[in-house]
C-alpha cells in the first residue's frame, strides 16, 4: 500500500513541476489544393535576435504533413517564426511566444504552388502625388497590388541567365534617388529594363507599396509621364500647384477638395502600356535663380551709372576749352561719309 502511494505521490509532483523546456508543432497545407497536408515538406524554425530572425532548427513534415521542435528556451521575450518552404518559396508562419504557462504552441503553415506564367497580377488603385519645389520634383506613388489567383506568381527571368522578376515600375528614368516606405521593398527593388523591378514571390491576396522618388525639375515648365505597368482599376493623380489653371493631364480633372491641390483621376480598366502625364508651368523659382537675376540687375545699374557719369565729366571738359568745343568742331572741315562711319564705328 504504502509504495503505491509513494508512486502515486512521485506522479503527481512530476505533474507539478513546471516544465524545462517548450514545444511548437503544427501542420503544413497546400492551400492551392484545398488545403491538403504537404508530406516531406521543409520547415524552418527562426528565432528574434536583436531585431532580426535567424534560422534556429530545421525539420521535415511526415506524411500527414505534420512537424514539431522540442527542447525550446521558455523565454517570454523570445520570439519564434516558424515557416515552410515550397518550389523554392519560404512561407512564414505567425509568430510565438512561449511561457512557463505556455510551454506548447500549434501553428498551421500554408503553402503555395508556384506559376511563372502569365502574370496574374492587378493594381486595385495607384495613387501619385506631385510637389514641385524650389530646386526638384518630388514624386510618391502608392499602389495596391493584388495576386486575385490560388497560386504563387514568382515570375520570369527577361534575360538569360538573369533574376526571375514579378513586378516592374516603369518610372521616369531620370530619378536622383528612390526610396520605399518598408525598407523591405527597398532591399528587393532594383534598377533593370529602365524599370524599378523585383522579383519578390507574391501569393495570393493583396499588398501595399509606397515610395518616393526626386526628379530634377526645368526652368519653367516640366511635364511628368509614366506608362502603365499592370491592368489598373483606378489612378489618381494629386498635384500640389497655386496655379490649378497651368496643370493639365489626359486623365479627367475633379473638382478641387483642398486649397493649392489639382487633381486628376480615372476610373475604368487602364491597359498596361496606356500612358499617363501631367503638365505644370510656372513652376517655383529657385532662390540662387533670384539671386542671379538681382546680381545681373545691380551690374546692369552700376554700368548705366558709370556711363552717365563719364559722359557728364567729357561734357564738363570740353565745355572748359577755349571757344567750347561747338567752334572747335564747326571750324574744322567736315570728314566724308565714310570716314564718319568708321569714326562711329571705332568710338
Amino acid at each position: 500500500m504504502l509504495p503505491g502511494l509513494l508512486v502515486a505521490g512521485c506522479a503527481l509532483l512530476a505533474a507539478a513541476a513546471p516544465p524545462s523546456s517548450g514545444t511548437i508543432a503544427g501542420t503544413v497545407v497546400n492551400a492551392s489544393a484545398d488545403h491538403r497536408p504537404v508530406p516531406r515538406a521543409e520547415v524552418v524554425l527562426c528565432v528574434d535576435r536583436e531585431g532580426a530572425f535567424v534560422p534556429a532548427g530545421q525539420t521535415v513534415t511526415d506524411a500527414y504533413g505534420r512537424f514539431q521542435f522540442t527542447g525550446l528556451p521558455l523565454e517570454s521575450d523570445r520570439l519564434y517564426l516558424p515557416g515552410a518552404n515550397r518550389d523554392g518559396v519560404h512561407y512564414p508562419g505567425p509568430r510565438v511566444r512561449l511561457s512557463l504557462l505556455e510551454p506548447r504552441a500549434t501553428v498551421r503553415l500554408v503553402v503555395y504552388d508556384a506559376v511563372s506564367a502569365p502574370n496574374p497580377l492587378v493594381v486595385r488603385k495607384h495613387e501619385v502625388a506631385i510637389c514641385p519645389a524650389p530646386d526638384a520634383v518630388r514624386v510618391t506613388e502608392s499602389l495596391s497590388v493584388e495576386n486575385p489567383t490560388l497560386s504563387c506568381y514568382v515570375g520570369q527571368a527577361t534575360a538569360e541567365g538573369g533574376e526571375p522578376v514579378t513586378l516592374g515600375l516603369a518610372v521616369p528614368m531620370d530619378f536622383e534617388r528612390a526610396t520605399f516606405r518598408k525598407e523591405f521593398f527597398g532591399q528587393r527593388f532594383w534598377v533593370g529594363d529602365d524599370k524599378l523591378v523585383t522579383g519578390i514571390p507574391w501569393p495570393p491576396g493583396t499588398r501595399e507599396i509606397e515610395f518616393t522618388y526626386i526628379l530634377p525639375r526645368t526652368p519653367r515648365h516640366y511635364r511628368w509621364e509614366r506608362p502603365i505597368d499592370l491592368p489598373c482599376s483606378e489612378f489618381r493623380v494629386v498635384v500640389r500647384s497655386d496655379a490649378p489653371v497651368e496643370v493639365s493631364s489626359n486623365l479627367c480633372r475633379e473638382d478641387p477638395q483642398r486649397e493649392g491641390e489639382v487633381v486628376f483621376h480615372a476610373k475604368g480598366p487602364l491597359r498596361p502600356g496606356d500612358r499617363v502625364y501631367v503638365t505644370m508651368g510656372r513652376l517655383p523659382m529657385p532662390a540662387m535663380a533670384y539671386a542671379r537675376w538681382i546680381a545681373l540687375g545691380v551690374l546692369a545699374l552700376g554700368i548705366a551709372a558709370g556711363s552717365v557719369a563719364a559722359t557728364r565729366r567729357r561734357t564738363g571738359r570740353n565745355a572748359q576749352r577755349p571757344g567750347g568745343s561747338a567752334g572747335a568742331i564747326g571750324s574744322a572741315p567736315a570728314p566724308k561719309g565714310g570716314a564718319l562711319r568708321r569714326a562711329r564705328t571705332k568710338v
